[in-house]
């Protein structure tokens, strides 16, 4: 029988060699443990992977044997128990090293379980001079370490902000992600639902921008809720949620949301349109669309017509029947490294360029799908001027677009991040958001 600490390293592993995706993984092992242990999990499990570049650089400082050639277990271990000695109170630290070395010899490392120990000891003994790289020396790797950020982002923000707003972005980052909920129009007001809320034992707060966003507080197994399962709201970023105030949609429009799955834009539209009109939600594989079917049920909305769609394929009976098209791009996700933390792990320079050329074909397909006097919404959940600013400034170029102004869409609170007045890149320190990317297009006058 495993240990949690055993699974979590097991997953370490798993994430590491396959480059699987995070959630899935943790959503797989966290199904058969108690409560108490699910949280356990989920806390080492992601803090691990959260600040893995940081733990790295500190084992290799005191380590004679480099992390890139250490056993898997041993690496992964090793990461593990070092988080929990540096991140984590409440766990003891002579707990956490005996934990670790019992693993070890457990999993037939024996002959590695003194090298285990020693150099969490060690680590431990000189925690207080624990130190950055010389940020004069080399300014975006020391960045790098401080905020546990690949070197290639680091360099990449400093191109387009200050050392300062770079460092509020690491520290926004780093936050432990919240639960945001959005309350579902269509079935009652937020007044009514938060007293459901609290009569299910469930602590809300305010939305720090958006008036139908709450946060929920101490509550696990969210799916279980009365109220989350006859549709009473759901989960969704404040971040996100502007999408669709941007995108403004009014009763009997027909829109389009090209890349949909899992529906949560498209439910806010519907909700915005009270459900009066038609939104086409579109995804590349069959067994999303069903996840779409699946929450617009679980709502109540009946405007939304899932359909099976590869964006970058040219649809001719889509071609200019839209009043506006929703784009929310694939992207780097450089934005929501807070909530999926493997992203700063797996997510390469190289990365980008593939999914620039991704966004441009998306791009050329949704102008064509606009009725003359159409809009697109273009949003991304990235902070990358290749992928955001610079692709629309191209689009316009290319397309005879002009930017439409979206500053009354806007809470006033984050008004000063629009350009233009057509388009917002959101950082996840202005209001402890994810970190997204909004602009609103149309075609130029003739």
């Amino acid at each position: 029988m495993k240990t949690v600490r055993e699974q979590i390293v097991d997953l370490l592993i798993e994430v590491e060699r396959d480059k699987s995706y995070a959630q899935l993984s943790l959503k797989k092992a966290l199904v058969d443990l108690e409560v108490r242990d699910k949280a356990l999990a989920t806390e080492v499990f992601y803090g691990t992977l959260k600040y893995q570049i940081q733990i790295d650089y500190w084992l290799n400082q005191y380590s004679k044997t480099p992390v890139k050639k250490m056993k898997p277990l041993i690496r992964n271990l090793l990461r593990m128990s070092v988080y929990q000695m540096l991140h984590l109170d409440k766990i003891p630290v002579s707990a956490v090293i005996n934990e670790a070395v019992k693993i070890a010899k457990k999993r037939k490392f024996q002959g590695l379980s003194g090298f285990v120990n020693g150099l969490l000891r060690k680590i431990d003994r000189e925690r207080e001079n624990l130190s950055f790289p010389d940020e004069k020396e080399n300014l975006s790797y020391s960045l790098s370490i401080k905020y546990a950020l690949p070197e290639w982002i680091v360099s990449m923000w400093l191109k387009r902000y200050d050392k300062e707003m770079v460092e509020e972005i690491g520290r926004a980052l780093n936050k432990r992600a919240e639960v945001c909920g959005r309350v579902n129009t269509l079935k009652g007001s937020k007044e009514g639902l938060v007293q459901t809320l609290e009569k299910e034992g469930v602590q809300v707060e305010s939305g720090h921008l958006l008036e139908e966003a709450f946060y929920l507080k101490k509550v696990e197994n969210l799916q279980n809720l009365a109220s989350f399962k006859v549709g009473a709201w759901t989960v969704q970023d404040e971040s996100a949620m502007l999408v669709a105030h941007v995108v403004s949609p009014q009763k009997g429009e027909c829109l389009l949301d090209m890349c949909s799955a899992p529906g949560g834009k498209s439910m806010h539209m519907a909700a915005f349109m009270e459900n009066e009109g038609e939104i086409i939600s579109c995804d590349v594989h069959e067994h999303k669309l069903e996840l779409i079917e699946k929450n617009a049920a679980r709502l109540g909305i009946k405007i939304i017509k899932p359909t099976l769609q590869d964006g970058m394929v040219l649809n001719e009976d889509f071609v200019g029947k839209f009043d506006k098209v929703l784009l929310d791009a694939p992207c780097s996700g450089l934005g929501i490294m807070k909530r999926k933390p493997d992203i700063r792990l797996h997510k390469t320079k190289e990365d980008l360029k593939e999914i620039v050329a991704i966004q441009k074909a998306l791009l050329k397909n949704a102008v064509k799908y606009l009725k003359p006097n159409g809009r697109l919404i273009y949003s991304t959940c990235t902070i990358s001027y290749e992928e955001n600013e610079k692709m629309i400034r191209e689009a316009m170029k290319e397309y005879g677009l002009e930017l439409e102004n979206i500053v009354d869409t806007i809470p006033k609170s984050i008004q000063g991040a629009i350009e233009d007045q057509g388009m917002i890149q959101i950082l996840p320190n202005m209001a402890d958001t994810d970190g997204f990317f909004i602009a609103s297009l149309k075609r130029r006058s003739i």
